[in-house]
């Protein structure tokens, strides 16, 4: 047998740190027993990284998650993004957000963290010095916080290692 070796390998890009309002929305239970459907409206945040820098546009978007009967979270987040050179980015972050067993799940900044939360982030994106952002694959990883309430999310790139 073969020894896989891995064809890529990840490129840490930027975090960005977003701020939430105190609104939130949640509806259900949805037809079908289908679980729940809720939105958290952005307030701003910070970017900031080795290839990108810069805000998340104030009230530009929103968190919309639809919480199944299981619990998992299916994420679906919009924003407008601001580079630190004025070029406006659009994201959409598509991923899954797993609660911690109760009395599992690691603690940071007395904040019990998921057990799992992961995305994969698309940006639209002008043509200038930002467009390979259009046409790169990402993945991203997140960090629930409170006082106030925000998350940081950490972006990579998935890079080739095949010539």
């Amino acid at each position: 047998m073969n020894d896989p070796q891995v064809p890529a390998h990840l490129e840490y890009v930027f975090e960005m740190r977003v701020e939430f309002r105190p609104e939130r929305c949640m509806f259900g239970p949805l037809p079908g027993g289908g679980g729940h459907q809720g939105y958290t409206p952005c307030a701003s945040g910070t970017i900031y990284g080795p290839r990108l820098s810069g805000i998340v546009v104030p009230d530009s978007g929103a968190d919309y998650a639809h919480v199944r009967t299981d619990g998992t979270v299916v994420v679906n987040s919009h924003y407008l993004l601001e580079a630190d050179d004025g070029t406006k980015i659009y994201i959409n972050n598509n991923g899954y957000l797993v609660p911690s067993k109760p009395g599992e799940g690691k603690l940071v900044h007395g904040v019990r963290q998921p057990a799992y939360f992961c995305f994969s982030p698309t940006f639209t994106v002008p043509e200038g010095p930002h467009d390979w952002m259009s046409r790169t694959l990402f993945i991203g990883t997140g960090h629930r916080r409170t006082d106030p309430d925000h998350s940081i999310f950490t972006y990579y790139a998935v890079r080739s290692t095949i010539d």
